[in-house]
């Protein structure tokens, strides 16, 4: 089961004040999120979404007319957002025409899978640069651990929101998630350090079996013979191997056909490509043709 969809989950996304976490169940299946909208008066009214991330638990003998009971439910809880976004984790194809008979359009959308068997084996798996990368950051004196304290997040958190505001240019949870995430252990902070100094990070969500790539960024550009981004990857890794998880989830890979550097460096880890798409469903048209515009205007 997806780490998203778990009671952990559940419980970390009920205690923050910047979502409103809902849960609908069926005797089939059940299915969990938030709605999310950003701050201000016009963007916090046109970016009102429910997300759902990694998609609706079902159970083995569920069938299409299970799926729809499941699916209009998760419409009604969701009705207050101007769309609903499932971004699925695994293939619902087998259930594609109950999807969009309730109105939830199909949209590929790619993700990077890493095997996690042996050191060996994926160190093996990696293209030669990426293998060059790691063995230069080892040399460098670049380490990595878990963060400590809120101070070392903090640090963290600016890196990412300098990221997120030059280069991904996309909404970021506020400090609130990224603290409770810490406080209450819900997700780990994997830091890379270079004398004494934090030089990028990776938060990680996880389940006995997958460990989650949610948030990342490195200085690569600054600290280039550390390659901090790929450290990063390279000791997430192995620490799922030694925890006993099989898979390294990197969390999103771009749309197919379009060109998309971090597409690029994750394959670099040696992992498997695949496309599980995300299904949509607009609960307000008008709005959120407006909110589309709206959104480009005032960014």
């Amino acid at each position: 089961m997806s780490f998203f969809q778990s009671d952990i989950a559940y419980a970390f996304y009920s205690s923050l004040k910047c979502v409103k976490a809902f849960k609908v169940t069926t005797d089939k299946g059940y299915v969990q999120g938030y709605i999310q909208q950003e701050k201000g008066l016009l963007k916090g009214f046109f970016s009102r979404r429910a997300i759902v991330l990694g998609g609706p638990v079902l159970y083995p003998d569920a069938t299409e007319e299970d799926v729809t009971k499941l699916l209009q439910k998760l419409k009604q809880a969701t009705k207050s957002a101007i769309y609903t976004e499932i971004r699925a984790e695994k293939d619902y194809s087998e259930y594609k025409e109950a999807f969009t008979d309730i109105g939830f359009g199909y949209t590929p959308h790619l993700n990077v899978l890493i095997k996690c068997d042996t050191e060996e084996k994926t160190f093996d798996r990696m293209d030669e640069n990426r293998r060059r990368q790691i063995r230069r950051a080892a040399e460098s004196g670049v380490s990595c651990r878990y963060a400590t304290n809120l101070d070392e997040v903090r640090t963290f958190y600016g890196l990412l929101k300098n990221h997120y505001k030059k280069k991904v240019k996309k909404p970021l949870f506020t400090w609130e998630f990224f603290e409770k995430m810490f406080t209450s252990g819900t997700g780990k902070y994997l830091l890379a350090i270079k004398d004494e100094k934090i030089i990028g990070g990776m938060l990680q969500v996880s389940t006995d079996s997958t460990v989650y790539d949610y948030y990342a960024c490195g200085l690569d550009a600054e600290y280039q013979a550390e390659s901090p981004s790929a450290i990063i990857y390279w000791e997430t890794i192995k620490r799922a191997i030694s925890d006993g998880r099989k898979i390294f989830d990197t969390m999103g890979a771009g749309t197919p056909e379009i060109p998309y550097g971090v597409r690029d460096f994750k394959l670099r880890f040696g992992g498997e490509l695949t496309e599980f798409g995300r299904y949509t469903s607009i609960n307000k048209p008008v709005l959120y043709k407006l909110g589309c515009l709206a959104i480009k205007i005032i960014s």
